[in-house]
Parts: structure tokens; sequence; C-alpha cells
């Protein structure tokens, strides 16, 4: 394989991940406090004699395409990373008194029978014992636990603070990360970080809309320009390709002759 047909085989691997990412944002489009994932790309030299994979994606690409290339001068690119674009989501109202949006930095915390889990959805609701709930039942937690809020007036306050028939129960916690792209997307809109000192905080300066939830971040026209770039991009390289296979193979034929 010449350098020319290794980068277009590596550039289609790429340009597959980057139609998936696209996929799957506009599948999330509608998900409430979903946020967009960015991939970003690196090029990868191939001099060195064995280059060490970091990742279970880069052992299959050196083992397919590199290996046997050791010690040649052919890269090719590959996905660094997939970071989250935090920006706010829309707020749309809803009026419901359970639904609660954070208009700017911070993450509601939701106990699971993982361990805590945080999220920018508060789409919740009570359960049969009074308690604050997400849809899936895990519990909303407070700064003192649980939240309940049985009874016949709740009013939650732009501090998180969660009052029940005039009477305040509870402060919703709320929190943020030092460094948010160390979070890890987790089903159901849920976020754990990835390492232990990326520990939760307490938010002092979140604000809180009550009858509000917060929608997704995804921007559909810039993902469709996005997709229709990739395409075009993906089919631009297997038409060259094909074109490589076959120069190779009539160079392949007027040598046997």
């Amino acid at each position: 394989m010449d350098s020319g047909l290794f980068s277009l085989v590596s550039s289609t691997n790429v340009l597959q991940k980057k139609l998936d990412n696209i996929s799957n944002n506009l599948a999330n489009v509608n998900t409430s406090g979903y946020k967009e994932d960015r991939l970003s790309f690196r090029e990868v030299l191939s001099k060195a004699t064995a280059v060490a994979p970091e990742s279970d994606e880069e052992s299959f690409l050196t083992h397919e395409y590199i290996d046997m290339y050791q010690g040649l001068d052919k890269s090719a690119v590959m996905v660094d990373s997939v970071g989250k674009n935090f920006s706010p989501g829309t707020m749309n109202y809803t009026g419901n008194t359970l639904d609660v949006a954070v208009e700017n930095e911070g993450f509601f915390t939701i106990d699971t029978p993982q361990g805590e889990r945080y999220t920018r959805s508060g789409e919740f609701t009570m359960d049969q014992e009074g308690r604050m709930v997400t849809h899936d039942g895990y519990a909303v937690l407070g700064q003192k636990g649980p939240i309940q809020v049985k009874g016949k007036e709740i009013v939650i306050d732009q501090d998180g603070g969660v009052n029940v028939d005039g009477k305040a129960v509870d402060t919703l916690k709320v929190v943020r990360f030092r460094d948010s792209q160390g979070l890890q997307k987790l089903g159901r809109s849920f976020y754990a970080p990835v390492t232990r000192d990326n520990v939760p905080i307490i938010s002092k300066d979140s604000r809180i809309r009550q009858g509000v939830i917060e929608g997704s971040n995804v921007n559909t026209v810039k993902e469709m320009t996005n997709m229709i770039q990739a395409n075009r991009a993906y089919e631009s390289a297997v038409k060259a390709m094909k074109s490589i296979d076959s120069m190779n193979e009539k160079a392949i034929s007027i040598a046997q002759v």
C-alpha cells in the first residue's frame, strides 16, 4: 500500500467516526439536557519502529494499517478526543412545578444504584413516597439527601431552595467540576467524573428556574451542514482510492508484459 492509499484509508475511518458522531447529536436534538459531542483529530506519524498505541482504537489502526510499514514515513489521521460542548441549551417553559433548569453553570445530583450521577436534565416528578425523582425513579438529591416534596404548593427559588407549603425543606444539590471535559457521558443524560480528583463542588452561583427544562444545545442546521461536508469528503476519498487501485492494476499489467 503506498502512502497516498494509506492516508486515504485512515481518512475514511476518521470520516466514518465523524458521521457517527453527527448522527448521535442529531438523534438527541430533542433530549432534554443533552450536550453536543465534538470530535478533535490529530495526525500520527508511523516513522517510529513501533507506534505505542494509547487506546483500543489506536491499537486497531496500528495493527491493521501501520505495523507492516514500520520504519517508513507514513502518517495517519485519527480521533484525538471526544469533547463536550457545555454551552446552555434552549430554555423551554413547561409550567410543571417539578421541572427545573440550571440557567448557567452546574449539574443536578442524582442518587443511582451506581452512585451519584450528574445531569443538566431537570425533568423531574414525585414518587409514591413523596420524593423528588427522575422519570426513572432515581432520587434527586438536595444538600440534606433525597428531597421530600409531598404537599400542595411547591416553590423552587433561583438559588435552588425547595419550599413546600411555605416551609423550606432543602436546597437542590447543584454542583460544578474543575474539569468539565473530564466528565464521562453516560445514558439517561447522566455524567460522572472519570478521575477521582475531579470531585463535585457545590455551586453557589448557579441560577435555577422552576417550570422550565433545558433542551439540547445541538444546532440542527450546523450538524446537517457538517454531515453533508463529511459525506462529500468520504465519497471523494473512496473515489480517490478506486483511482489509485485502478492505476496500480494497470502498472502491474504493464510490468507483466
